[in-house]
C-alpha cells in the first residue's frame, strides 16, 4: 500500500558497561585493574533506496532501536560495538523534526545519521594511574539518544502530469512508458501516484501520474490535495485538457476547457508559490472523438492566454511521440535546475553543546528544583555507577575541579532543592 509519511521513533543503542576486573594470572606476584570497556551502542543510518518507493515499511512499526554494546571483560577485552541499523526510504525523502528539515534524501544511495549511539563505559583498567592504584569502579554505558522524525516522500520525476479527473493521465502514462495504472471510465480510478519513465533517442526522463485534481483540492476537496506536494518536485507540469468535457450536442465549447483550465491553476498557486511558478505544457486530449477542425478551439484558447502545444489522443497514440520528443530536452534541462532543500540550521549553545565538561549551564526551575546541562557533564553523570563508592568519590572529585560543586552550592544556598544534571538526581552524592 502506498503510503508518503511516517512519523517514527529512532533511539541509538546503549553503550556497554565497563568491567571490574582483577589480574589473577600463576606465578604474577602484582596483579592490577584489568576490566575493558564497554562497546560502544549503534547508530541509526536513513539511506535513499530506489528498489523502494513508497514509506509503507513505515505504517506498523514506529519505533526502531540499533543494537547495544557489549560488556568490556576481563584482561582488557574491550566489548563489541552494536550494529548500526539501515533504514531505507525512497530517494525524495524528507527528513524532518517538527517543521525543520533534517535531510533532504533526493538521490539514491544518500544517507544520514540520524541518531548516534552511547559511548561504552570505561573499565577499571582506564582509571589506573599514580593516584589512584586500584580503581574499583568502572563505568557505566551511555544510553543511545532517542528522537522522533517524520518522513516525507516527495516522488522525484521529470514532468508531473497534472489535470481533472479521467482527463487521460493514467492512459497517457501507460502509453509513453512501461507504467501499468488502473484506467477505468470513472473518477478518481487513479488513488496513488504512478510513475513511468521514458525513453526517447537513448536518453531518458521521469513522469509522475498524480491523481485527479478537482476545485477546492487546495483546500483538501477530493483526492488530489494528498498528492499535490508530488509534482512541486517535478521540473515541468504536463496540463491535460480533456475534450470531451468541452463537447455540448455534438459541438465543442471551448469556454468549458477555459474554465477547466483555469480552475486546475488556481489550485496549483492556492497551494504554493512553487508550483504556480513552474514551467507548464498544454495539450488537449481525446482529439480522436471528433472530426471536426479544432483550429478555432486552439485559437479561442490562445486567446484567452492558454497557449495549446498540440492536440493529442493518448488512446490512439496520436501525437503522443512528438510530445516525448518535445519534452525531452526541456525535462533534462529542468532537472538541473530543480533546487535542493536546505536543511534547516542548527543553532547551537555554547553553554550546552560543548563537549566539555566544564561547560555547564545551571538553571533553578522553581524553589524546589536545581537543573545543570551541558552536554559532557550530562554523559559524564549518566555513565557514573552511584551504587559504587569509589566511583562517587570520583565523580565528587570532578565537579570540584571544574568548579561546578561550589557553584551548585552557592545556587543552593540553605534551601533543600533536588539537584540535577540532566535528568539525573545527584543532590544526595555531592
Amino acid at each position: 500500500m502506498f503510503l508518503d509519511e511516517a512519523t517514527i521513533t529512532v533511539t541509538g543503542g546503549a553503550g556497554g558497561d565497563g568491567c571490574v576486573s582483577w589480574r589473577q594470572e600463576k606465578y604474577i606476584a602484582k596483579g592490577g585493574p584489568d576490566g575493558g570497556d564497554g562497546g560502544n551502542g549503534g547508530a541509526i543510518y536513513i539511506q535513499a533506496d530506489p528498489n523502494t518507493d513508497t514509506l509503507s515499511d513505515f505504517r506498523s512499526v514506529k519505533n526502531f532501536k540499533a543494537q547495544k554494546g557489549s560488556y568490556g571483560e576481563g584482561q582488557n577485552k574491550h566489548g563489541k560495538s552494536g550494529d548500526d541499523l539501515l533504514l531505507v526510504v525512497p530517494p525524495g525523502t524528507l527528513v524532518k523534526e517538527g517543521e525543520n528539515i533534517i535531510a533532504d534524501l533526493k538521490k539514491t544511495g544518500e544517507e544520514i545519521v540520524i541518531i548516534t549511539g552511547g559511548r561504552g563505559g570505561y573499565g577499571n583498567a582506564h582509571f589506573k594511574g599514580p593516584t589512584r592504584q586500584k580503581p574499583d569502579f568502572a563505568e557505566k554505558g551511555e544510553p543511545g539518544g532517542t528522537r522522533e522524525v517524520t518522513l516525507e516522500l516527495k516522488l522525484v520525476a521529470d514532468v508531473g502530469i497534472i489535470g481533472y479527473p479521467s482527463v487521460g493521465k493514467s492512459t497517457l502514462i501507460s502509453v509513453i512508458s512501461a507504467a501499468k495504472p488502473k484506467i477505468a471510465a470513472y473518477e478518481f480510478t487513479t488513488l496513488v501516484p504512478n510513475l513511468g519513465v521514458v525513453t526517447v533517442a537513448d536518453r531518458s526522463f521521469v513522469v509522475c501520474d498524480v491523481p485527479g485534481l478537482i476545485e477546492k483540492a487546495s483546500e483538501g476537496k477530493g483526492l488530489g490535495h494528498q498528492f499535490l506536494k508530488h509534482i512541486e518536485r517535478c521540473g515541468v507540469l504536463l496540463h491535460l485538457l480533456d475534450l470531451s468535457r468541452a463537447m455540448v450536442d455534438g459541438s465543442i465549447d471551448a469556454s468549458l476547457l477555459i474554465n477547466d483550465y483555469k480552475a486546475i491553476r488556481k489550485e496549483l498557486e492556492l497551494y504554493s508559490e512553487t508550483l504556480g511558478a513552474k514551467q507548464e505544457i498544454v495539450v488537449l486530449n481525446k482529439a480522436d472523438l471528433t472530426t471536426d477542425d479544432l483550429k478555432p478551439v486552439l485559437d479561442e484558447l490562445a486567446a484567452a492566454g492558454i497557449q495549446v502545444f498540440s492536440p493529442i489522443s493518448a488512446a490512439a497514440h496520436i501525437g503522443t511521440e512528438d510530445l516525448m520528443k518535445h519534452l525531452l530536452p526541456i525535462a533534462l534541462k529542468e532537472r538541473e535546475n530543480v533546487p535542493e532543500a536546505e536543511p534547516a540550521e542548527v543553532v547551537l549553545s555554547p553553554d550546552t553543546d560543548s563537549g566539555k565538561m566544564a561547560s555547564y549551564k545551571i538553571t533553578r526551575e522553581d524553589d524546589r528544583t536545581i537543573r545543570v546541562t551541558g552536554k559532557r557533564i550530562e554523559q559524564f553523570t549518566v555513565m557514573t555507577d552511584f551504587g559504587s563508592e569509589g566511583a562517587i568519590l570520583r565523580f565528587k572529585d570532578v565537579l570540584e575541579k571544574i568548579g561546578l560543586g561550589k557553584a551548585i552550592a552557592r545556587e543552593r544556598g540553605d534551601s533543600k532543592a533536588d539537584v540535577f544534571i540532566g535528568n539525573v538526581q545527584v543532590d544526595s552524592h555531592i
